[in-house]
């Protein structure tokens, strides 16, 4: 049954006779594809709180924002929130949050793939709360002395992702930051040049 007052809500009746879902039916501004978005159930959700839903939902969308997309999201960090992530979520969700002052979408994407090729494959499914010193240095220590400066900068972007978790409670403190301790001296610029 669709409801006049905003365009797209419609209450579709469940078995149970007085009972039913509230749908806002629109087309989404960013892929133009035709979705639903379920407001709540009847009578739980009244026709009053439905429109009101409806409405916030319809203002998004008309300043280019879709209220499904963005509902995901909140779910998703919500969810991050709850639980400790993984290295590879947290690193992603420090990539994204970091992208936007990148100069250049080169630099965005050398900054996350150098993290895919050298971290990932060891670290990227467990725990950011399991991880130490020396699995940080296992990742670095194929490179650390054939590609110092590359090697320097994984470890500076490890510690970011690190950093982070400790901002949101995740761990206590960066293990990063000793990794050196557990890894050759590096050349020097200057004898990295000589030779």
């Amino acid at each position: 049954m669709l409801d006049g007052t905003i365009k797209g809500l419609y209450l579709f009746p469940a078995q149970t006779p007085g009972t039913g879902k509230w749908i806002l039916r629109f087309v989404s501004p960013k892929t133009s594809k035709r979705r639903d978005m379920g407001l709540g159930s009847y009578p739980t959700v009244s026709i009053r709180d439905a429109r009101t839903r409806a409405f916030e939902a319809r203002t998004k969308i008309e300043g280019g924002i879709d209220p499904l997309e963005e509902r995901r999201a909140a779910e998703n960090d919500a969810s991050l929130k709850t639980r400790i992530p993984t290295f590879e979520e947290a690193a992603r969700q420090v990539h994204a949050d970091l992208s936007a002052g990148f100069r250049n979408a080169k630099h965005s994407d050398q900054w996350i793939n150098t993290l895919v090729a050298s971290v990932f494959p060891k670290l990227g499914n467990r725990p950011v709360s399991e991880l130490g010193p020396a699995d940080f240095a296992s990742c670095l220590k194929p490179i650390w002395l054939l590609k110092p400066e590359t090697a320097s900068r994984i470890k500076q972007r490890c510690d970011a992702v690190m950093e982070w978790c400790a901002a949101n409670g995740f761990i206590l403190a960066s293990p990063v930051r000793v990794v050196d301790r557990l890894l050759p001296k590096q050349p020097s610029k200057r004898e990295r040049v000589k030779h």
